[in-house]
């Protein structure tokens, strides 16, 4: 019935006239069979007219037959078509994240049936930066030719778009070595890179593993693992392959337990902004650095290089940030003179919001931005985006004073300090804790107090915790000091001034 309808739907007048003359034809024959006893003539006339009318009848049953066949391979192509779009992203190739998600929940088999496949996250490196520096077309043909390269090292594989730059691989069977090899040439190939305005651009990729069943049987779990091995890649480094382990899960649930916490910590204000003082060369103190500390009611203090990171892989680095410019903004008032340091992360640099979140903070608190010294580590700045750079340049011509913290850890060259928009230096404490027996650092401080006094910049020698060591470092022509020698962080702002015997006391509390 249903070819019927078909032919109905679609030839309908066809259908008709194929009927009539099968109708006609029959009783052509009929009427032949009743006048097989007459004359031979007309028998024979009555049988050629049956003969013609059925062959008439044949060929319009072919023609419909046809018809119809090409009306199907039409509905079939459209409907590959339609699939196509549907399923697949345009840009790549690869299928949508809905579709793909369907190949891994039907692939991953049951709890009581599962079945062996490997799951590859695989994330672009930098792509941001790609788009930003390249373009956005560029950065579309880097997601293409990523794609393509997995199809090349993959090419019995299942290959999904998740989102964004983040692609996923189902790979069956559970040889990891085999998935190990096809991860490495797929990454040696981005290596290769691409073509940009005659230069070759190298594109690089961070790649996460999870295995079912060994590690999981949901599809929905899966991916959740193979995600946690993608972020342990792109913490070590990018451009690595790593395989999920179950210690991953322990320190995920620590990170979710100090995201909580710290999360309550700053709505209900428990924060502590502790001070050390930055001195001159005669120890008079001329600011502080503003110290942010958590003291937690079960766990006790809880230090930065441990909430810190965790703030910085969430919105939660944002909430720190101002809630500690905020607590300066509101101190600030007790201390007459000098300036309060604060230490901007990388990733609040990221967020356009932060020049708006200081500029309702001065607003609301009325105090002056000339009054803050803005930290940016070295390896922040040298690092820094164009957004990034108009960003700090728009602090500070707000008011702010903007210092490179921790110079000498990583690649700023003394060419950065004439071009990052920058009022002072701090000199990282591994160089001027060896000042007194390693001549690169003698000549590397020296060499950057010269260049720095030309600029007209401030030079602050932090770590300072013997008298040798704050003695060399005014020598080499230091401004400013900072360490456990002229004053621990304190929850208490300063006086102006510091004498020798409370700089012995507070000497001997530390020690």
């Amino acid at each position: 019935m249903s070819i019927l309808s078909t032919v109905r739907h679609n030839g309908g007048r066809v259908y008709i006239g194929v009927q009539t003359l099968l109708v006609a034809s029959a009783a052509l024959a009929a009427a032949a069979y009743f006048l097989q006893s007459g004359e031979s003539g007309a028998m024979g006339w009555l049988l050629f007219g049956c003969l013609t009318l059925s062959v008439c009848g044949l060929v319009l049953l072919e023609y419909l037959r046809r018809t119809v066949t090409d009306h199907l391979r039409n509905a079939v192509r459209m409907e590959e078509e339609r699939t196509r779009l549907t399923e697949t992203d345009l840009l790549t190739g690869a299928l949508i994240r809905g579709r793909f998600l369907d190949e891994l929940s039907k692939n991953i088999g049951t709890l009581s049936k599962p079945r062996r496949i490997m799951l590859l996250l695989v994330d672009l490196d930098h792509f941001k930066q790609l788009n930003d520096g390249f373009g956005h077309q560029f950065g579309d043909e880097a997601l293409a030719h990523l794609v393509a390269c997995a199809k090349h090292c993959f090419p019995d594989c299942t290959i999904g778009r998740l989102g964004g730059d983040e692609f996923a691989i189902m790979m069956h069977g559970n040889d990891l070595d085999r998935c190990r090899t096809r991860a490495q040439k797929l990454l040696a190939m981005l290596q290769d890179g691409r073509v940009y305005e005659g230069h070759q651009i190298p594109l690089g990729a961070s790649i996460g593993i999870a295995i079912a069943p060994q590690h999981a049987s949901s599809p929905r779990e899966l991916p959740l693992l193979a995600d946690l091995a993608l972020y342990e890649s792109k913490g070590a480094g990018r451009g690595r392959i790593t395989v999920f382990d179950p210690d991953m899960l322990s320190e995920k649930r620590q990170r979710r337990f100090l995201e909580r916490e710290l999360r309550a910590a700053i709505y209900l204000n428990e924060l502590e902004l502790h001070y050390q003082p930055l001195t001159d060369a005669d120890t008079n103190i001329v600011g502080v650095e503003g110290l942010v500390r958590w003291r937690h009611p079960v766990r006790g203090m809880i230090s930065p290089a441990d909430f810190i990171p965790v703030a910085e892989r969430s919105s939660l680095i944002d909430m720190v940030g101002e809630w500690v410019f905020r607590r300066a903004c509101l101190d600030i008032e007790r201390f007459a003179s000098g300036r309060i340091s604060i230490n901007v992360s990388g990733e609040q640099l990221k967020r356009e919001g932060l020049v708006y979140t200081f500029e309702r903070v001065l607003k609301e608190t009325g105090v002056r931005a000339s009054r803050f010294i803005l930290e940016i580590t070295e390896t922040v700045a040298t690092a820094a985006s164009p957004e990034i750079i108009a960003r700090i340049e728009r602090l500070r011509e707000m008011g702010f004073h903007i210092a490179l913290d921790d110079f000498g850890t990583g690649h700023c060259g003394f060419n950065y300090i004439k071009t990052l928009p920058i009022d002072g230096i701090k000199i990282d404490r591994s160089y001027i804790r060896n000042l007194g027996n390693d001549r690169i650092a003698q000549v590397f401080v020296s060499a950057l107090t010269q260049i720095a006094r030309i600029q007209g910049l401030t030079i602050v020698a932090e770590g300072i915790e013997t008298e040798e060591e704050f003695e060399l470092a005014r020598s080499a022509g230091c401004n400013n000091f900072q360490g456990y020698l002229l004053g621990a962080p304190q929850p208490e702002l300063p006086s102006a001034r510091t004498t020798a015997e409370t700089k012995k006391r507070e000497l001997a509390l530390v020690g």
